[in-house]
Parts: C-alpha cells; structure tokens; sequence
C-alpha cells in the first residue's frame, strides 16, 4: 500500500504542475529544427514567447474544453502507463483514467474537488475504490489532499503554460511530424530558482529548493502544437516532492492528447464500492 501511496503521489503532483511528462519524444516524432521564431519554415506559425504561446494554446483549449489522452510515467521506481479523457476548466477540472502499474491495474477520477482510486486489491470486500478529499482523515488522504485540490484547479495545459510562463522561455521550436500530424515542437527552458519562488504550495517550494542546493538550476519543457494550435503531448522530467517520505523524487511524464473537443462523460464510483479509509 504504501508504495502504491508513494507513486500515486508523485503521479498527482506531476499532474498538478504539467498534466504531463518526459522529455524524449517517445522515438515517433520526425522533423528539422528551426531554431528561430515567426514562419517555421512550412507556412506554420511559431510562438515568440511564452506569453504568445500560453494565449494560443489557451484560446484553443478553451474553445475545445475537453480530450483524449495516454500517459506514461516514471514515478517513486514506478512505471505508469494510463488512458483517458478530462474535461479542463480553471476551477474544478474532470478526470477519468485506467492505469497499470508495477502493483496492478487502477483507475483513478477526478471530479467536484474529490480524487476517487480504484486499487488492485479491495480494501473492504466489494469496495475497491477510495476516496480522497478534504473531508479525509487518514494519513493517506492528508499526503495527497493537497494536491487532490491542485489537480482539480490545474489539470489544464492552459495553467502548466502559465505556470512555466512566469519562469521559462522558449530555447528551441522545430516542425515534426507526429502521429500523422504536423506539429511545432516547442522546447522550453525552466529556471528552477524563478520556478521555486513562484510557488505558493510549500511542499513543492521545498522540494525545488532541496533540488537547488543539490545544483538543479534548470529542466526541459517539450511540448508538440498542431496546425489547430492545440496540444498533441506536453512532455517533461522534473524534480517533485513524495508526500509520504519528504523526499525528493523526479518524476518523469508524458501525455497524449487526441479527440479534442469531443464528449467526455466522467461519474464518481458508486457509493457502496468506496471503502472507508484506514486511519
């Protein structure tokens, strides 16, 4: 239970700061670098800045308000793989989605500010799901409770460009084509300082600034922008805190984004299948 607690942390903290991950382009993107801004050599317009990159992406979501997507993670020696679809919003975004990990298969939603998990084994027979929200008491909920209210505001590339708007910059753009499209691949440099000061949650304050002593200045952003300006994967490795031991973990996180703007139905589990937390 606890490592499962450990990565499902880390999954939620991840999901907090990028909805996102990792920074290899997953071997299925092709393209020749621009390494300049304005027209990206094919007649596709490229962000300047990350001010003009955050309002593109962010005007287009916003349209759409909803997407497909696939993730894998590396978190706390985990591999996560998952599939799903969330509803974005400022406030009180949704999420549904099915993973496997090294403990099993498990389904997590994400919906009205509550986070509900299905685990591998039931804790109570026929309750295989528990819920995590303020109202929590167990040590369990406290570790993630806060960052349940985070994913719930900023499951959203509109806030992960906001937030590396304040503290990174465009280092590279170049066109690729990925999974049949054709892309601008943005490169994002994040200033790890700029980064931790921004920060209103202590916890990961904490934890870029044990990063910073250990001599972590800087991590990259990638992120893959259609002709319709609107996300095809946000990828990144970066440092963040286990709730559950204090100490720093990188987690390292890719996501897919597909079916823009098509209905998404997200429902919490039944109330019979919750189980009560332990303490």
């Amino acid at each position: 239970m606890r490592k499962t607690a450990v990565a499902l942390s880390a999954f939620a903290l991840a999901v907090t700061l990028g909805a996102c991950g990792g920074t290899d382009n997953g071997g299925d993107a092709t393209g020749t670098d621009s390494g300049n801004n304005g027209n990206n050599g094919g007649g596709t317009v490229v962000a300047a800045n990350m001010a003009d990159l955050a309002k593109s992406i962010g005007d287009k979501t916003a349209d759409e308000s909803s997407a497909h997507m696939k993730l894998t993670a590396d978190a706390a020696g985990q591999t996560i793989t998952g599939e799903g679809d969330v509803k974005f919003a400022a406030q009180d975004a949704a999420m549904s989605m099915d993973m496997s990990t090294s403990e099993g298969d498990m389904s997590m939603v994400l919906l009205d500010a509550a986070l509900y998990i299905k685990l591998p084994q039931e804790l109570e027979p026929g309750k295989a799901w528990i819920k995590i929200d303020s109202s929590s008491d167990s040590e369990l909920a406290k570790a993630l409770g806060s960052m349940t209210e985070q994913m719930s505001k900023n499951a959203d590339p509109r806030a992960t460009l906001k937030e590396f708007e304040k503290s990174g910059e465009i280092t590279d753009s170049k066109e690729e084509e990925l999974d049949g499209q054709k892309t601008t691949h943005y490169t994002i440099t994040v200033d790890v300082q700029k980064l931790a000061d921004g920060q209103t949650d202590e916890t990961m304050k904490a934890a870029l600034e044990e990063s910073i002593k250990g001599g972590l200045k800087d991590f990259e952003v990638d992120v893959w922008v259609n002709e319709e300006e609107l996300p095809v994967r946000i990828a990144l490795d970066m440092p963040t805190p286990d709730p559950t031991t204090g100490a720093t973990t990188t987690v390292k996180m890719q996501i897919d984004y597909t079916k823009w703007g098509e209905p998404v139905e997200i429902t919490a589990p039944p109330a019979e299948q919750i189980a009560e937390l332990p303490a």
